[in-house]
């Protein structure tokens, strides 16, 4: 008996000490993500009806841990798979968009460590983009100085693994620098990104700098974005260059806008891409978007890519729908 009143005591010893602790740290852990599904035929793809996903459907978890004083402890984790079928957008990364931990504070920043944005992708070449590299009006992903049209890989990263980053924003200003812990193969350089941007009211400015990407000490990509957003439409602006690790020049260009009509947008976009000093691709895109509700819209696209190689489709067509939760 006195056994039993003994472990009751403690229980309730434990209950009243852990009561406090919870509120002094207050956590929130929130489950995120969109899919996105087009029907149509893509430019410099083989001809023939698809279904296919270009914003990188996913599903997402992010929490916080309020530490006091302004100081939080959050986490990130980001998986992408294909709607068409259900499997991984990445056969050997299930966190393909994402996976840190950190520690951030309303007066220093945060740093992150793992798997993240480059920096230099968040604060200028998605800016650049009126489509929002989501649909297939953005092409070949140019302003990150891939895709089909360019051989031999990205010379921009989307994310950087084993990376450390640091972001902070003061005003209109926002700065990040990243650096990746491990190098890329061996031997091989570690990867390198820095990113600064300035919003204004309808001004926004975006520069980006990135190196050793593929681990080699020769390749290198920078890009410049602006937009401006006059109401009644918003235009974009955005310039990319560098090199790869055999030092063949790459460049590319994006200028594009996007108009208010009705409950639904027009959006357009002249997107030219250059490698070794020949035209690769020269893709001018048209479409609309029409909002269902804040997480939902349905979309039309048609593109038009005047440098598709022979076998490949020059003109391409796209219906698709997006749903966020």
């Amino acid at each position: 008996m006195k056994k039993t009143q003994w472990m009751v005591g403690a229980v309730g010893m434990a209950a009243l000490l852990a009561g406090p602790a919870s509120a002094w740290a207050q956590s929130s852990v929130t489950v995120f993500g969109f899919i996105e599904a087009q029907a149509g035929r893509q430019t410099q793809t083989a001809p023939g009806l698809k279904l296919f996903d270009m914003g990188g459907s996913r599903l997402g978890f992010k929490g916080d841990e309020d530490l006091g004083d302004g100081m939080k402890a959050s986490f990130y984790l980001e998986h992408r798979f294909n709607p068409d079928d259900g499997t991984l957008s990445a056969p050997d990364t299930f966190w393909k968009g994402g996976s840190w931990v950190g520690l951030s504070s309303d007066s220093l920043g945060s740093v992150k460590l793992g798997r993240w944005w480059s920096q230099a992708f968040l604060k200028s070449q998605f800016a650049s983009d009126p489509f929002g590299m989501g649909t297939l009006g953005e092409g070949t992903y140019g302003t990150v100085g891939c895709g089909p049209a360019f051989s031999g890989g990205c010379l921009g990263a989307f994310w950087v693994n084993n990376s450390v980053s640091y972001e902070h924003s003061i005003g209109g200003f926002s700065f990040g620098v990243q650096y990746s812990a491990e190098a890329v193969g061996p031997g091989g350089k570690h990867p390198a990104n820095v990113g600064v941007s300035y919003g204004d009211g309808p001004l926004y400015l975006g520069a980006g700098h990135e190196v050793s990407n593929d681990g080699s000490s020769a390749e290198r990509w920078s890009t410049l974005a602006a937009t401006y957003d006059f109401g009644a439409v918003k235009l974009y602006g955005g310039y990319g260059f560098g090199q790869d690790a055999a030092e063949v020049k790459r460049k590319n260009a994006i200028v594009g806008f996007s108009a208010p009509i009705g409950s639904g947008a027009l959006i357009g976009s002249y997107d030219v891409q250059d490698q070794g000093g020949v035209r690769v691709e020269q893709l001018l895109s048209l479409g609309y978007k029409y909002f269902l509700s804040k997480r939902t819209n349905v979309f039309a696209v048609v593109a038009n890519d005047s440098k598709a190689p022979a076998g490949t489709n020059k003109s391409g067509y796209a219906l698709g729908v997006f749903h966020s939760f």
